[in-house]
């Protein structure tokens, strides 16, 4: 028992558990509902209702497996209603009664015609506000041409779009490229021109930048005829409109408009001839309206495009939305996951404060967008319209009854259709045509164009606009870019040579030549474009054209009042005087007045280098900063403890003054490697440190902008514009500023009226044409040329010197045109091509291509690349140089004239030495004791240190000692002359002079270093040799110069020989260490073998007994690192004497024949 009761409560358990819930909730099928409305016809109401039953039949009960998931998931159903008026309470209680209380999630709306437009639009806008999808069949549906990505709205009807894209088939068909539209205050109007419009650019062929419209729309014209009762006045208005079609020469025309107003603008078309058989004329649906099949006057060759409403039009669209709609909800099925996220459809009640917006419905909007069908084929373009869709083409051919054909009744034919074909896996909108009556009876399509017409075209050269051109020589042909025109029997005053090559017309008398330039492509793109050949001839009185005294118009403007020419071809300028007598286009390019100058070259400017920074900067930098903070550094150094402490630290100890502080500063300042005296102070090297920084940023700031001013200056008039000074007043200059201009132009017309003086005062120097002017400009004839600012431009971008420059604002802005007589119905169709010239981009590559010049592009050349640097570029610094030599010679003399007449007087006054201070230099000057100091400093510092110097230095002591020794010799035997005393004087050594002090000390406060003699200077040995001289010095260095050697000689010559105290005095001079201590190299021992072979003369007894050197002496001769006897260096510099040995540094050809 208690077995079944726990079964039970289990049982119970699992079938209140939520899983069981979830699942009959799953299985039980949501309602889904379409609601379809429908205006309201007696006639069709029981077809309607069989169509929507059949159709529904088929989704619910059908066998179709593509509707399996929709039938298990979804209870669907659909109800059809209809709308009785147009009022907004009715759609409101369709709302509220129906649509809120059945579930409804998708609403079908059917409209076949304008009579009941306004109840499917309140229905789009509640069901968008809603958040309900719509499909509609509409063909005034207002939104096929949006990309409304909040719209939920998909369109299964042919729309404006379809048309447009219908009426492109019929003008591709028949090469038709150039078209007229024509429309009247429809709703749909705007959105057809724009439709048109955007095939046209969508059909443009793209090369690189440019695109070129393949189809032209020649003119646009609404017609506003909604708001007149008044037939005459409304058919004039018609026909005022229709005269815009008359002068663009359109020969295929675009109606769209109601049946009724395309009625009567038809009626006033054929009184105007605009349907004769050169005109084609293409009406769109609401043009033909409801008229196809029965008789009417519309003229007979037109073509119409008519979309198929009918009956059986209105019940196969509701069969496929109902399919749509079906396979949409098939989709969401299969998706499990996200059916179950979503709400299937709104829950909305009339009695509810606040409707909601239902954001799930676009995911339903989605699914049914993205169906595709392929029979009836049906996809949607991105914004919900259906991308193919059936048109038809109809007709309009004689009554077959000649009756009524007599009396202008006329029959719509259907001739063809525009059906969706598929071609591989693309489907595409065709066109299918039968035979076609054409306007007026004939048998083939009109060209579509106007025949070609002939026009005069009247010119004028200006160069680049028009340039005038040779033939070629053996063509006779004009060559690319050139056409043919004729000239005027008198040439150009700038190139009287220009006819010699040309031929002359024997009709007219003008010269046969060509002609090219921006002007020319302009009028062939004209030419083109408008369908016409011309002939271009010069103006004969060579002028632009001017109103003299008398009031009459001169040059071009004279041919367009005497209509001799159809158009002006040229660069004229637009003004308002030129404008009351001939008509303008609009302007193909700007231009004004502006003023053209030459450069002269010129030279750097002499202070270039001082540029960088103004004059007050300068004074602060290099006067104020530096001098201060030198005196700051040296006070600082003079109050250091570590640095001259007040003066208490001799100047001979720490070398520091205050134009030393100065040097220091400035070699700091240009960082110079320079040898500088360093201050020792804390705060001065604090203080050097901070001005060091201070350099470093001066100098880096310096070099950076020097480059810029360091070029050479182009100097010319820089005018500011037409209303300088010195045009102005130019006798205010000396010389007078000359200017000019050429006359008979706009420029000159235009200063005549605004600035009379300067007119008048320019008047003598004004030139015959541009070429002339700009040559005298370049001579300096005149100093400023006046003229079109493009055409300035233009001579000054192609100037072969590049010395051409424009200058000031451009004054009088206006631009060119072509020109037309008064009221010349082509006015209109040039200003449309320039137009569209100038949104393409054509305008802008004829002005690139004939303005642009190679200074321009050099000079955007020297912008983006470094000039070549050449020497007038451093006239500035070379200058700099030569003032600074200049500076220092005058320092230089001024130096001198300091040592030779100022330090006396200065001298006087500086007792204390405090110019010292200011300048160590000028300190020293001042005192002996410095001076001498400075002497043995030098000394000390310049001594020589290595043997051959200081033999030299010995070679030259040597000498002079010989020279003495002759002298006193010549006046001790003068002496002995007078005297009458030849007797050699005898004196003792001990009984000579004191010799003079050397290095402080005597000879005889030296201790000796050896009791048998001593070392002598050679003063004492001079006084000696005065003393002692018996014989003739020179005769032993005689004999032995003879070769004669003294131990061979006879008795009586070595007695004297051993007498000669000359002799013997010989060898005791003074010599060098270098030499007196040579140093005595063993050769090699092929050398010793020599020397060993070589007879040395014997040592004299003078030479034995000659005094030795002391052993310090020797020895610190021996240990001095300067003669060191190292074999590595000691065979440096060797020369071998007779006594068989090498001495180091030391001649043998030394003269002691004094000796």
């Amino acid at each position: 028992m208690n077995l079944l009761i726990s079964a039970f409560l289990l049982l119970v358990i699992l079938g209140a558990s939520p899983g069981t819930n979830s699942r009959a909730q799953m299985l039980r099928k949501q309602d889904v509902v379409l609601q379809i409305v429908i205006p309201y016809q007696a006639s069709a109401e029981n077809k309607y209702e069989t169509t929507h039953a059949n159709a529904k039949q088929t989704i619910k009960h059908g066998r179709e497996l593509e509707y399996n998931n929709l039938r298990r998931r979804f209870a669907i159903n659909t109800w059809l209603n209809f709308t009785d008026t147009e009022s907004p309470r009715e759609i409101l209680n369709l709302f509220c009664k129906e649509i809120f209380t059945r579930h409804v999630n998708t609403i079908l709306s059917l409209n076949y015609g304008l009579d009941t437009a306004s109840s499917n639009n309140y229905i789009l806008k509640l069901a968008e506000h809603l958040g309900y999808p719509v499909i509609s069949w509409d063909p005034n549906y207002p939104g096929a041409l949006q990309n409304d990505r909040h719209s939920r709205v998909l369109q299964i009807a042919p729309t404006i779009t379809h048309q447009c894209e219908g009426m492109h088939r019929i003008l591709r068909r028949y090469n038709w490229t150039e078209f007229a539209i024509v429309t009247t205050k429809l709703s749909s109007s705007d959105d057809f021109i724009s439709c048109m419009r955007d095939m046209v650019k969508r059909t443009s062929v793209t090369q690189g930048y440019v695109s070129t419209a393949k189809y032209t729309i020649k003119a646009t014209v609404q017609i506003d005829i909604d708001d007149f009762d008044d037939s005459e006045y409304k058919l004039a208005v018609i026909r005022h409109d229709l005269k815009i079609i008359e002068r663009t020469v359109s020969r295929v025309i675009i109606l769209h408009a109601g049946s009724y107003d395309a009625l009567d603008i038809l009626d006033v078309a054929q009184r105007m001839n605009l349907t004769a058989r050169k005109f084609m004329w293409l009406l769109t649906s609401s043009s033909m309206g409801a008229r196809v099949g029965t008789m009417t006057t519309f003229p007979v060759g037109l073509l119409g495009i008519l979309y198929n409403s009918s009956q059986e039009v209105i019940e196969s669209a509701m069969e496929t939305s109902v399919r749509l709609w079906a396979l949409g909800l098939e989709q969401l099925a299969r998706d499990d996951v996200s059916l179950s996220q979503i709400n299937i459809y709104p829950e909305n009640t009339c009695t509810a404060t606040k409707l909601g917006y239902w954001r799930d419905g676009d995911r339903l909007y989605r699914a049914i967008k993205n169906v595709t069908m392929d029979d009836p084929p049906v996809s949607f373009s991105d914004n919900g319209v259906i991308e193919n869709v059936e048109l038809k083409i109809y007709n309009v051919r004689p009554h077959s009854n000649p009756r009524y054909a007599r009396r202008g009744r006329n029959m719509w034919t259907s001739v063809g259709n525009i059906v969706p074909l598929k071609v591989g896996h693309i489907t595409q909108m065709t066109i299918q045509m039968d035979e076609v009556v054409w306007p007026g009876g004939a048998v083939s399509p009109p060209l579509g164009k106007p025949e070609k017409r002939f026009f005069r075209i009247v010119t004028f050269k200006e160069e680049p606009y028009i340039n005038y051109l040779s033939p070629d020589l053996g063509t006779g042909q004009c060559t690319h870019h050139a056409v043919p025109c004729k000239l005027g029997p008198n040439p150009p005053s700038d190139d009287p040579h220009i006819y010699d090559n040309a031929t002359i017309d024997p009709k007219s008398g003008l010269v046969n030549f060509c002609c090219s330039g921006l002007s020319v492509d302009l009028l062939q793109i004209l030419s083109e474009k408008m369908n016409f050949e011309y002939e271009m001839y010069e103006v004969p009185d060579q002028n632009w054209g001017i109103k003299d005294e008398n009031g009459e118009w001169s040059g071009l403007v004279k041919e367009m009042i005497e209509k001799k020419a159809d158009m002006v071809i040229t660069s004229i300028k637009i003004n308002h005087q030129r404008a009351t007598a001939m008509e303008f286009s609009t302007p193909f390019l700007e231009t004004g007045i502006t003023i053209l100058v030459a450069l002269r070259k010129g030279a750097i400017s002499a202070t270039a280098f001082l540029e960088p920074y103004d004059y007050p900067s300068w004074c602060l930098i290099l006067v104020f900063s530096v001098h201060a903070t030198g005196a700051s550094i040296f006070i600082f150094e003079w109050l250091s403890p570590s640095g001259l402490d007040k003066g208490r630290r001799s100047l001979r100890e720490h070398k520091f003054s205050l134009f030393r502080s100065f040097w220091l500063i400035w070699a700091m300042l240009f960082g110079a490697s320079v040898s500088t005296d360093n201050p020792r102070g804390v705060s001065s090297r604090f203080l050097a440190n901070v001005w060091a920084l201070f350099a470093l940023v001066f100098l880096a700031s310096y070099t950076a902008n020097l480059a810029a001013f360091m070029i050479t200056i182009d100097e010319y008039f820089d005018l500011s514009g037409i209303q300088d000074w010195r045009l102005m007043n130019p006798t205010a200059v000396s010389p007078h500023f000359k200017f000019a201009t050429v006359p008979g132009g706009s420029t000159e017309d235009n200063i005549r009226m605004n600035y009379p003086r300067m007119h008048k005062y320019m008047k003598k120097y004004n030139k015959t044409s541009v070429p002339i002017g700009i040559r005298a400009l370049k001579v300096g004839e005149i100093d400023a040329f006046i003229y079109d600012a493009t055409v300035l431009e233009y001579n000054a971008g192609k100037d072969t010197e590049c010395d051409l420059l424009t200058v000031g604002k451009w004054y009088a802005m206006t631009g060119y045109g072509v020109g037309f007589p008064k009221n010349s119905p082509h006015v209109d169709e040039v200003n449309k091509i320039i137009l569209d010239l100038q949104r393409n981009g054509e305008l802008d590559r004829l002005q690139k291509f004939w303005l642009a010049g190679a200074c321009h592009a050099k000079k955007d050349k020297k912008d983006k690349a470094s000039r070549e640097i050449g020497i007038p570029n451093f006239t500035s610094a070379f200058i700099l140089l030569a003032t600074g030599v200049t500076l220092a010679t005058i320092l230089m003399l001024l130096e001198h004239c300091y040592f030779k007449f100022g330090r006396r007087c200065l001298k006087k006054y500086d007792k204390t030495g405090c110019c010292a201070l200011v300048s160590l230099s000028m300190g020293k000057s001042l005192t002996f004791e410095q001076s001498v100091m400075d002497a043995i400093d030098f000394h000390k510092k310049h001594r020589c240190k290595d043997p051959l110097c200081e033999t030299q230095l010995w070679k030259a002591r040597h000498e002079l000692d010989i020279a003495l020794v002759n002298l006193e010799r010549i006046k001790e035997e003068l002496s002995h002359v007078h005297s009458g005393e030849r007797n050699l004087i005898s004196a003792p050594v001990g009984h000579e002079t004191k010799p003079r002090e050397q290095n402080g000390k005597s000879v005889t406060q030296m201790k000796d270093c050896n009791s048998e003699s001593h070392y002598e200077t050679p003063d004492s040995l001079r006084q000696r040799i005065v003393n002692n001289v018996s014989v003739d010095p020179f005769a032993s260095d005689n004999r032995r110069q003879r070769g004669v050697n003294p131990q061979n000689s006879k008795p009586s010559e070595n007695k004297v020989l051993e007498l000669s105290d000359l002799d013997k005095k010989r060898q005791q001079f003074r010599r060098s260490p270098s030499y007196t201590n040579a140093i005595s190299v063993d050769s090699d021992k092929k050398e010793e073998n020599d020397s060993a072979k070589t007879i040395s003369p014997p040592l004299s007894n003078m030479e034995i007994n000659s005094p030795k050197r002391c052993n310090s002496y020797s020895q610190a001769v021996e240990h001095s690192p300067v003669l060191d006897r190292r074999d590595n260096d000691r065979r440096n510099t060797k020369t071998k004497y007779f006594d068989g040995k090498y001495y180091v540094g030391v001649s043998n050809k030394t003269d002691d024949s004094a000796l």
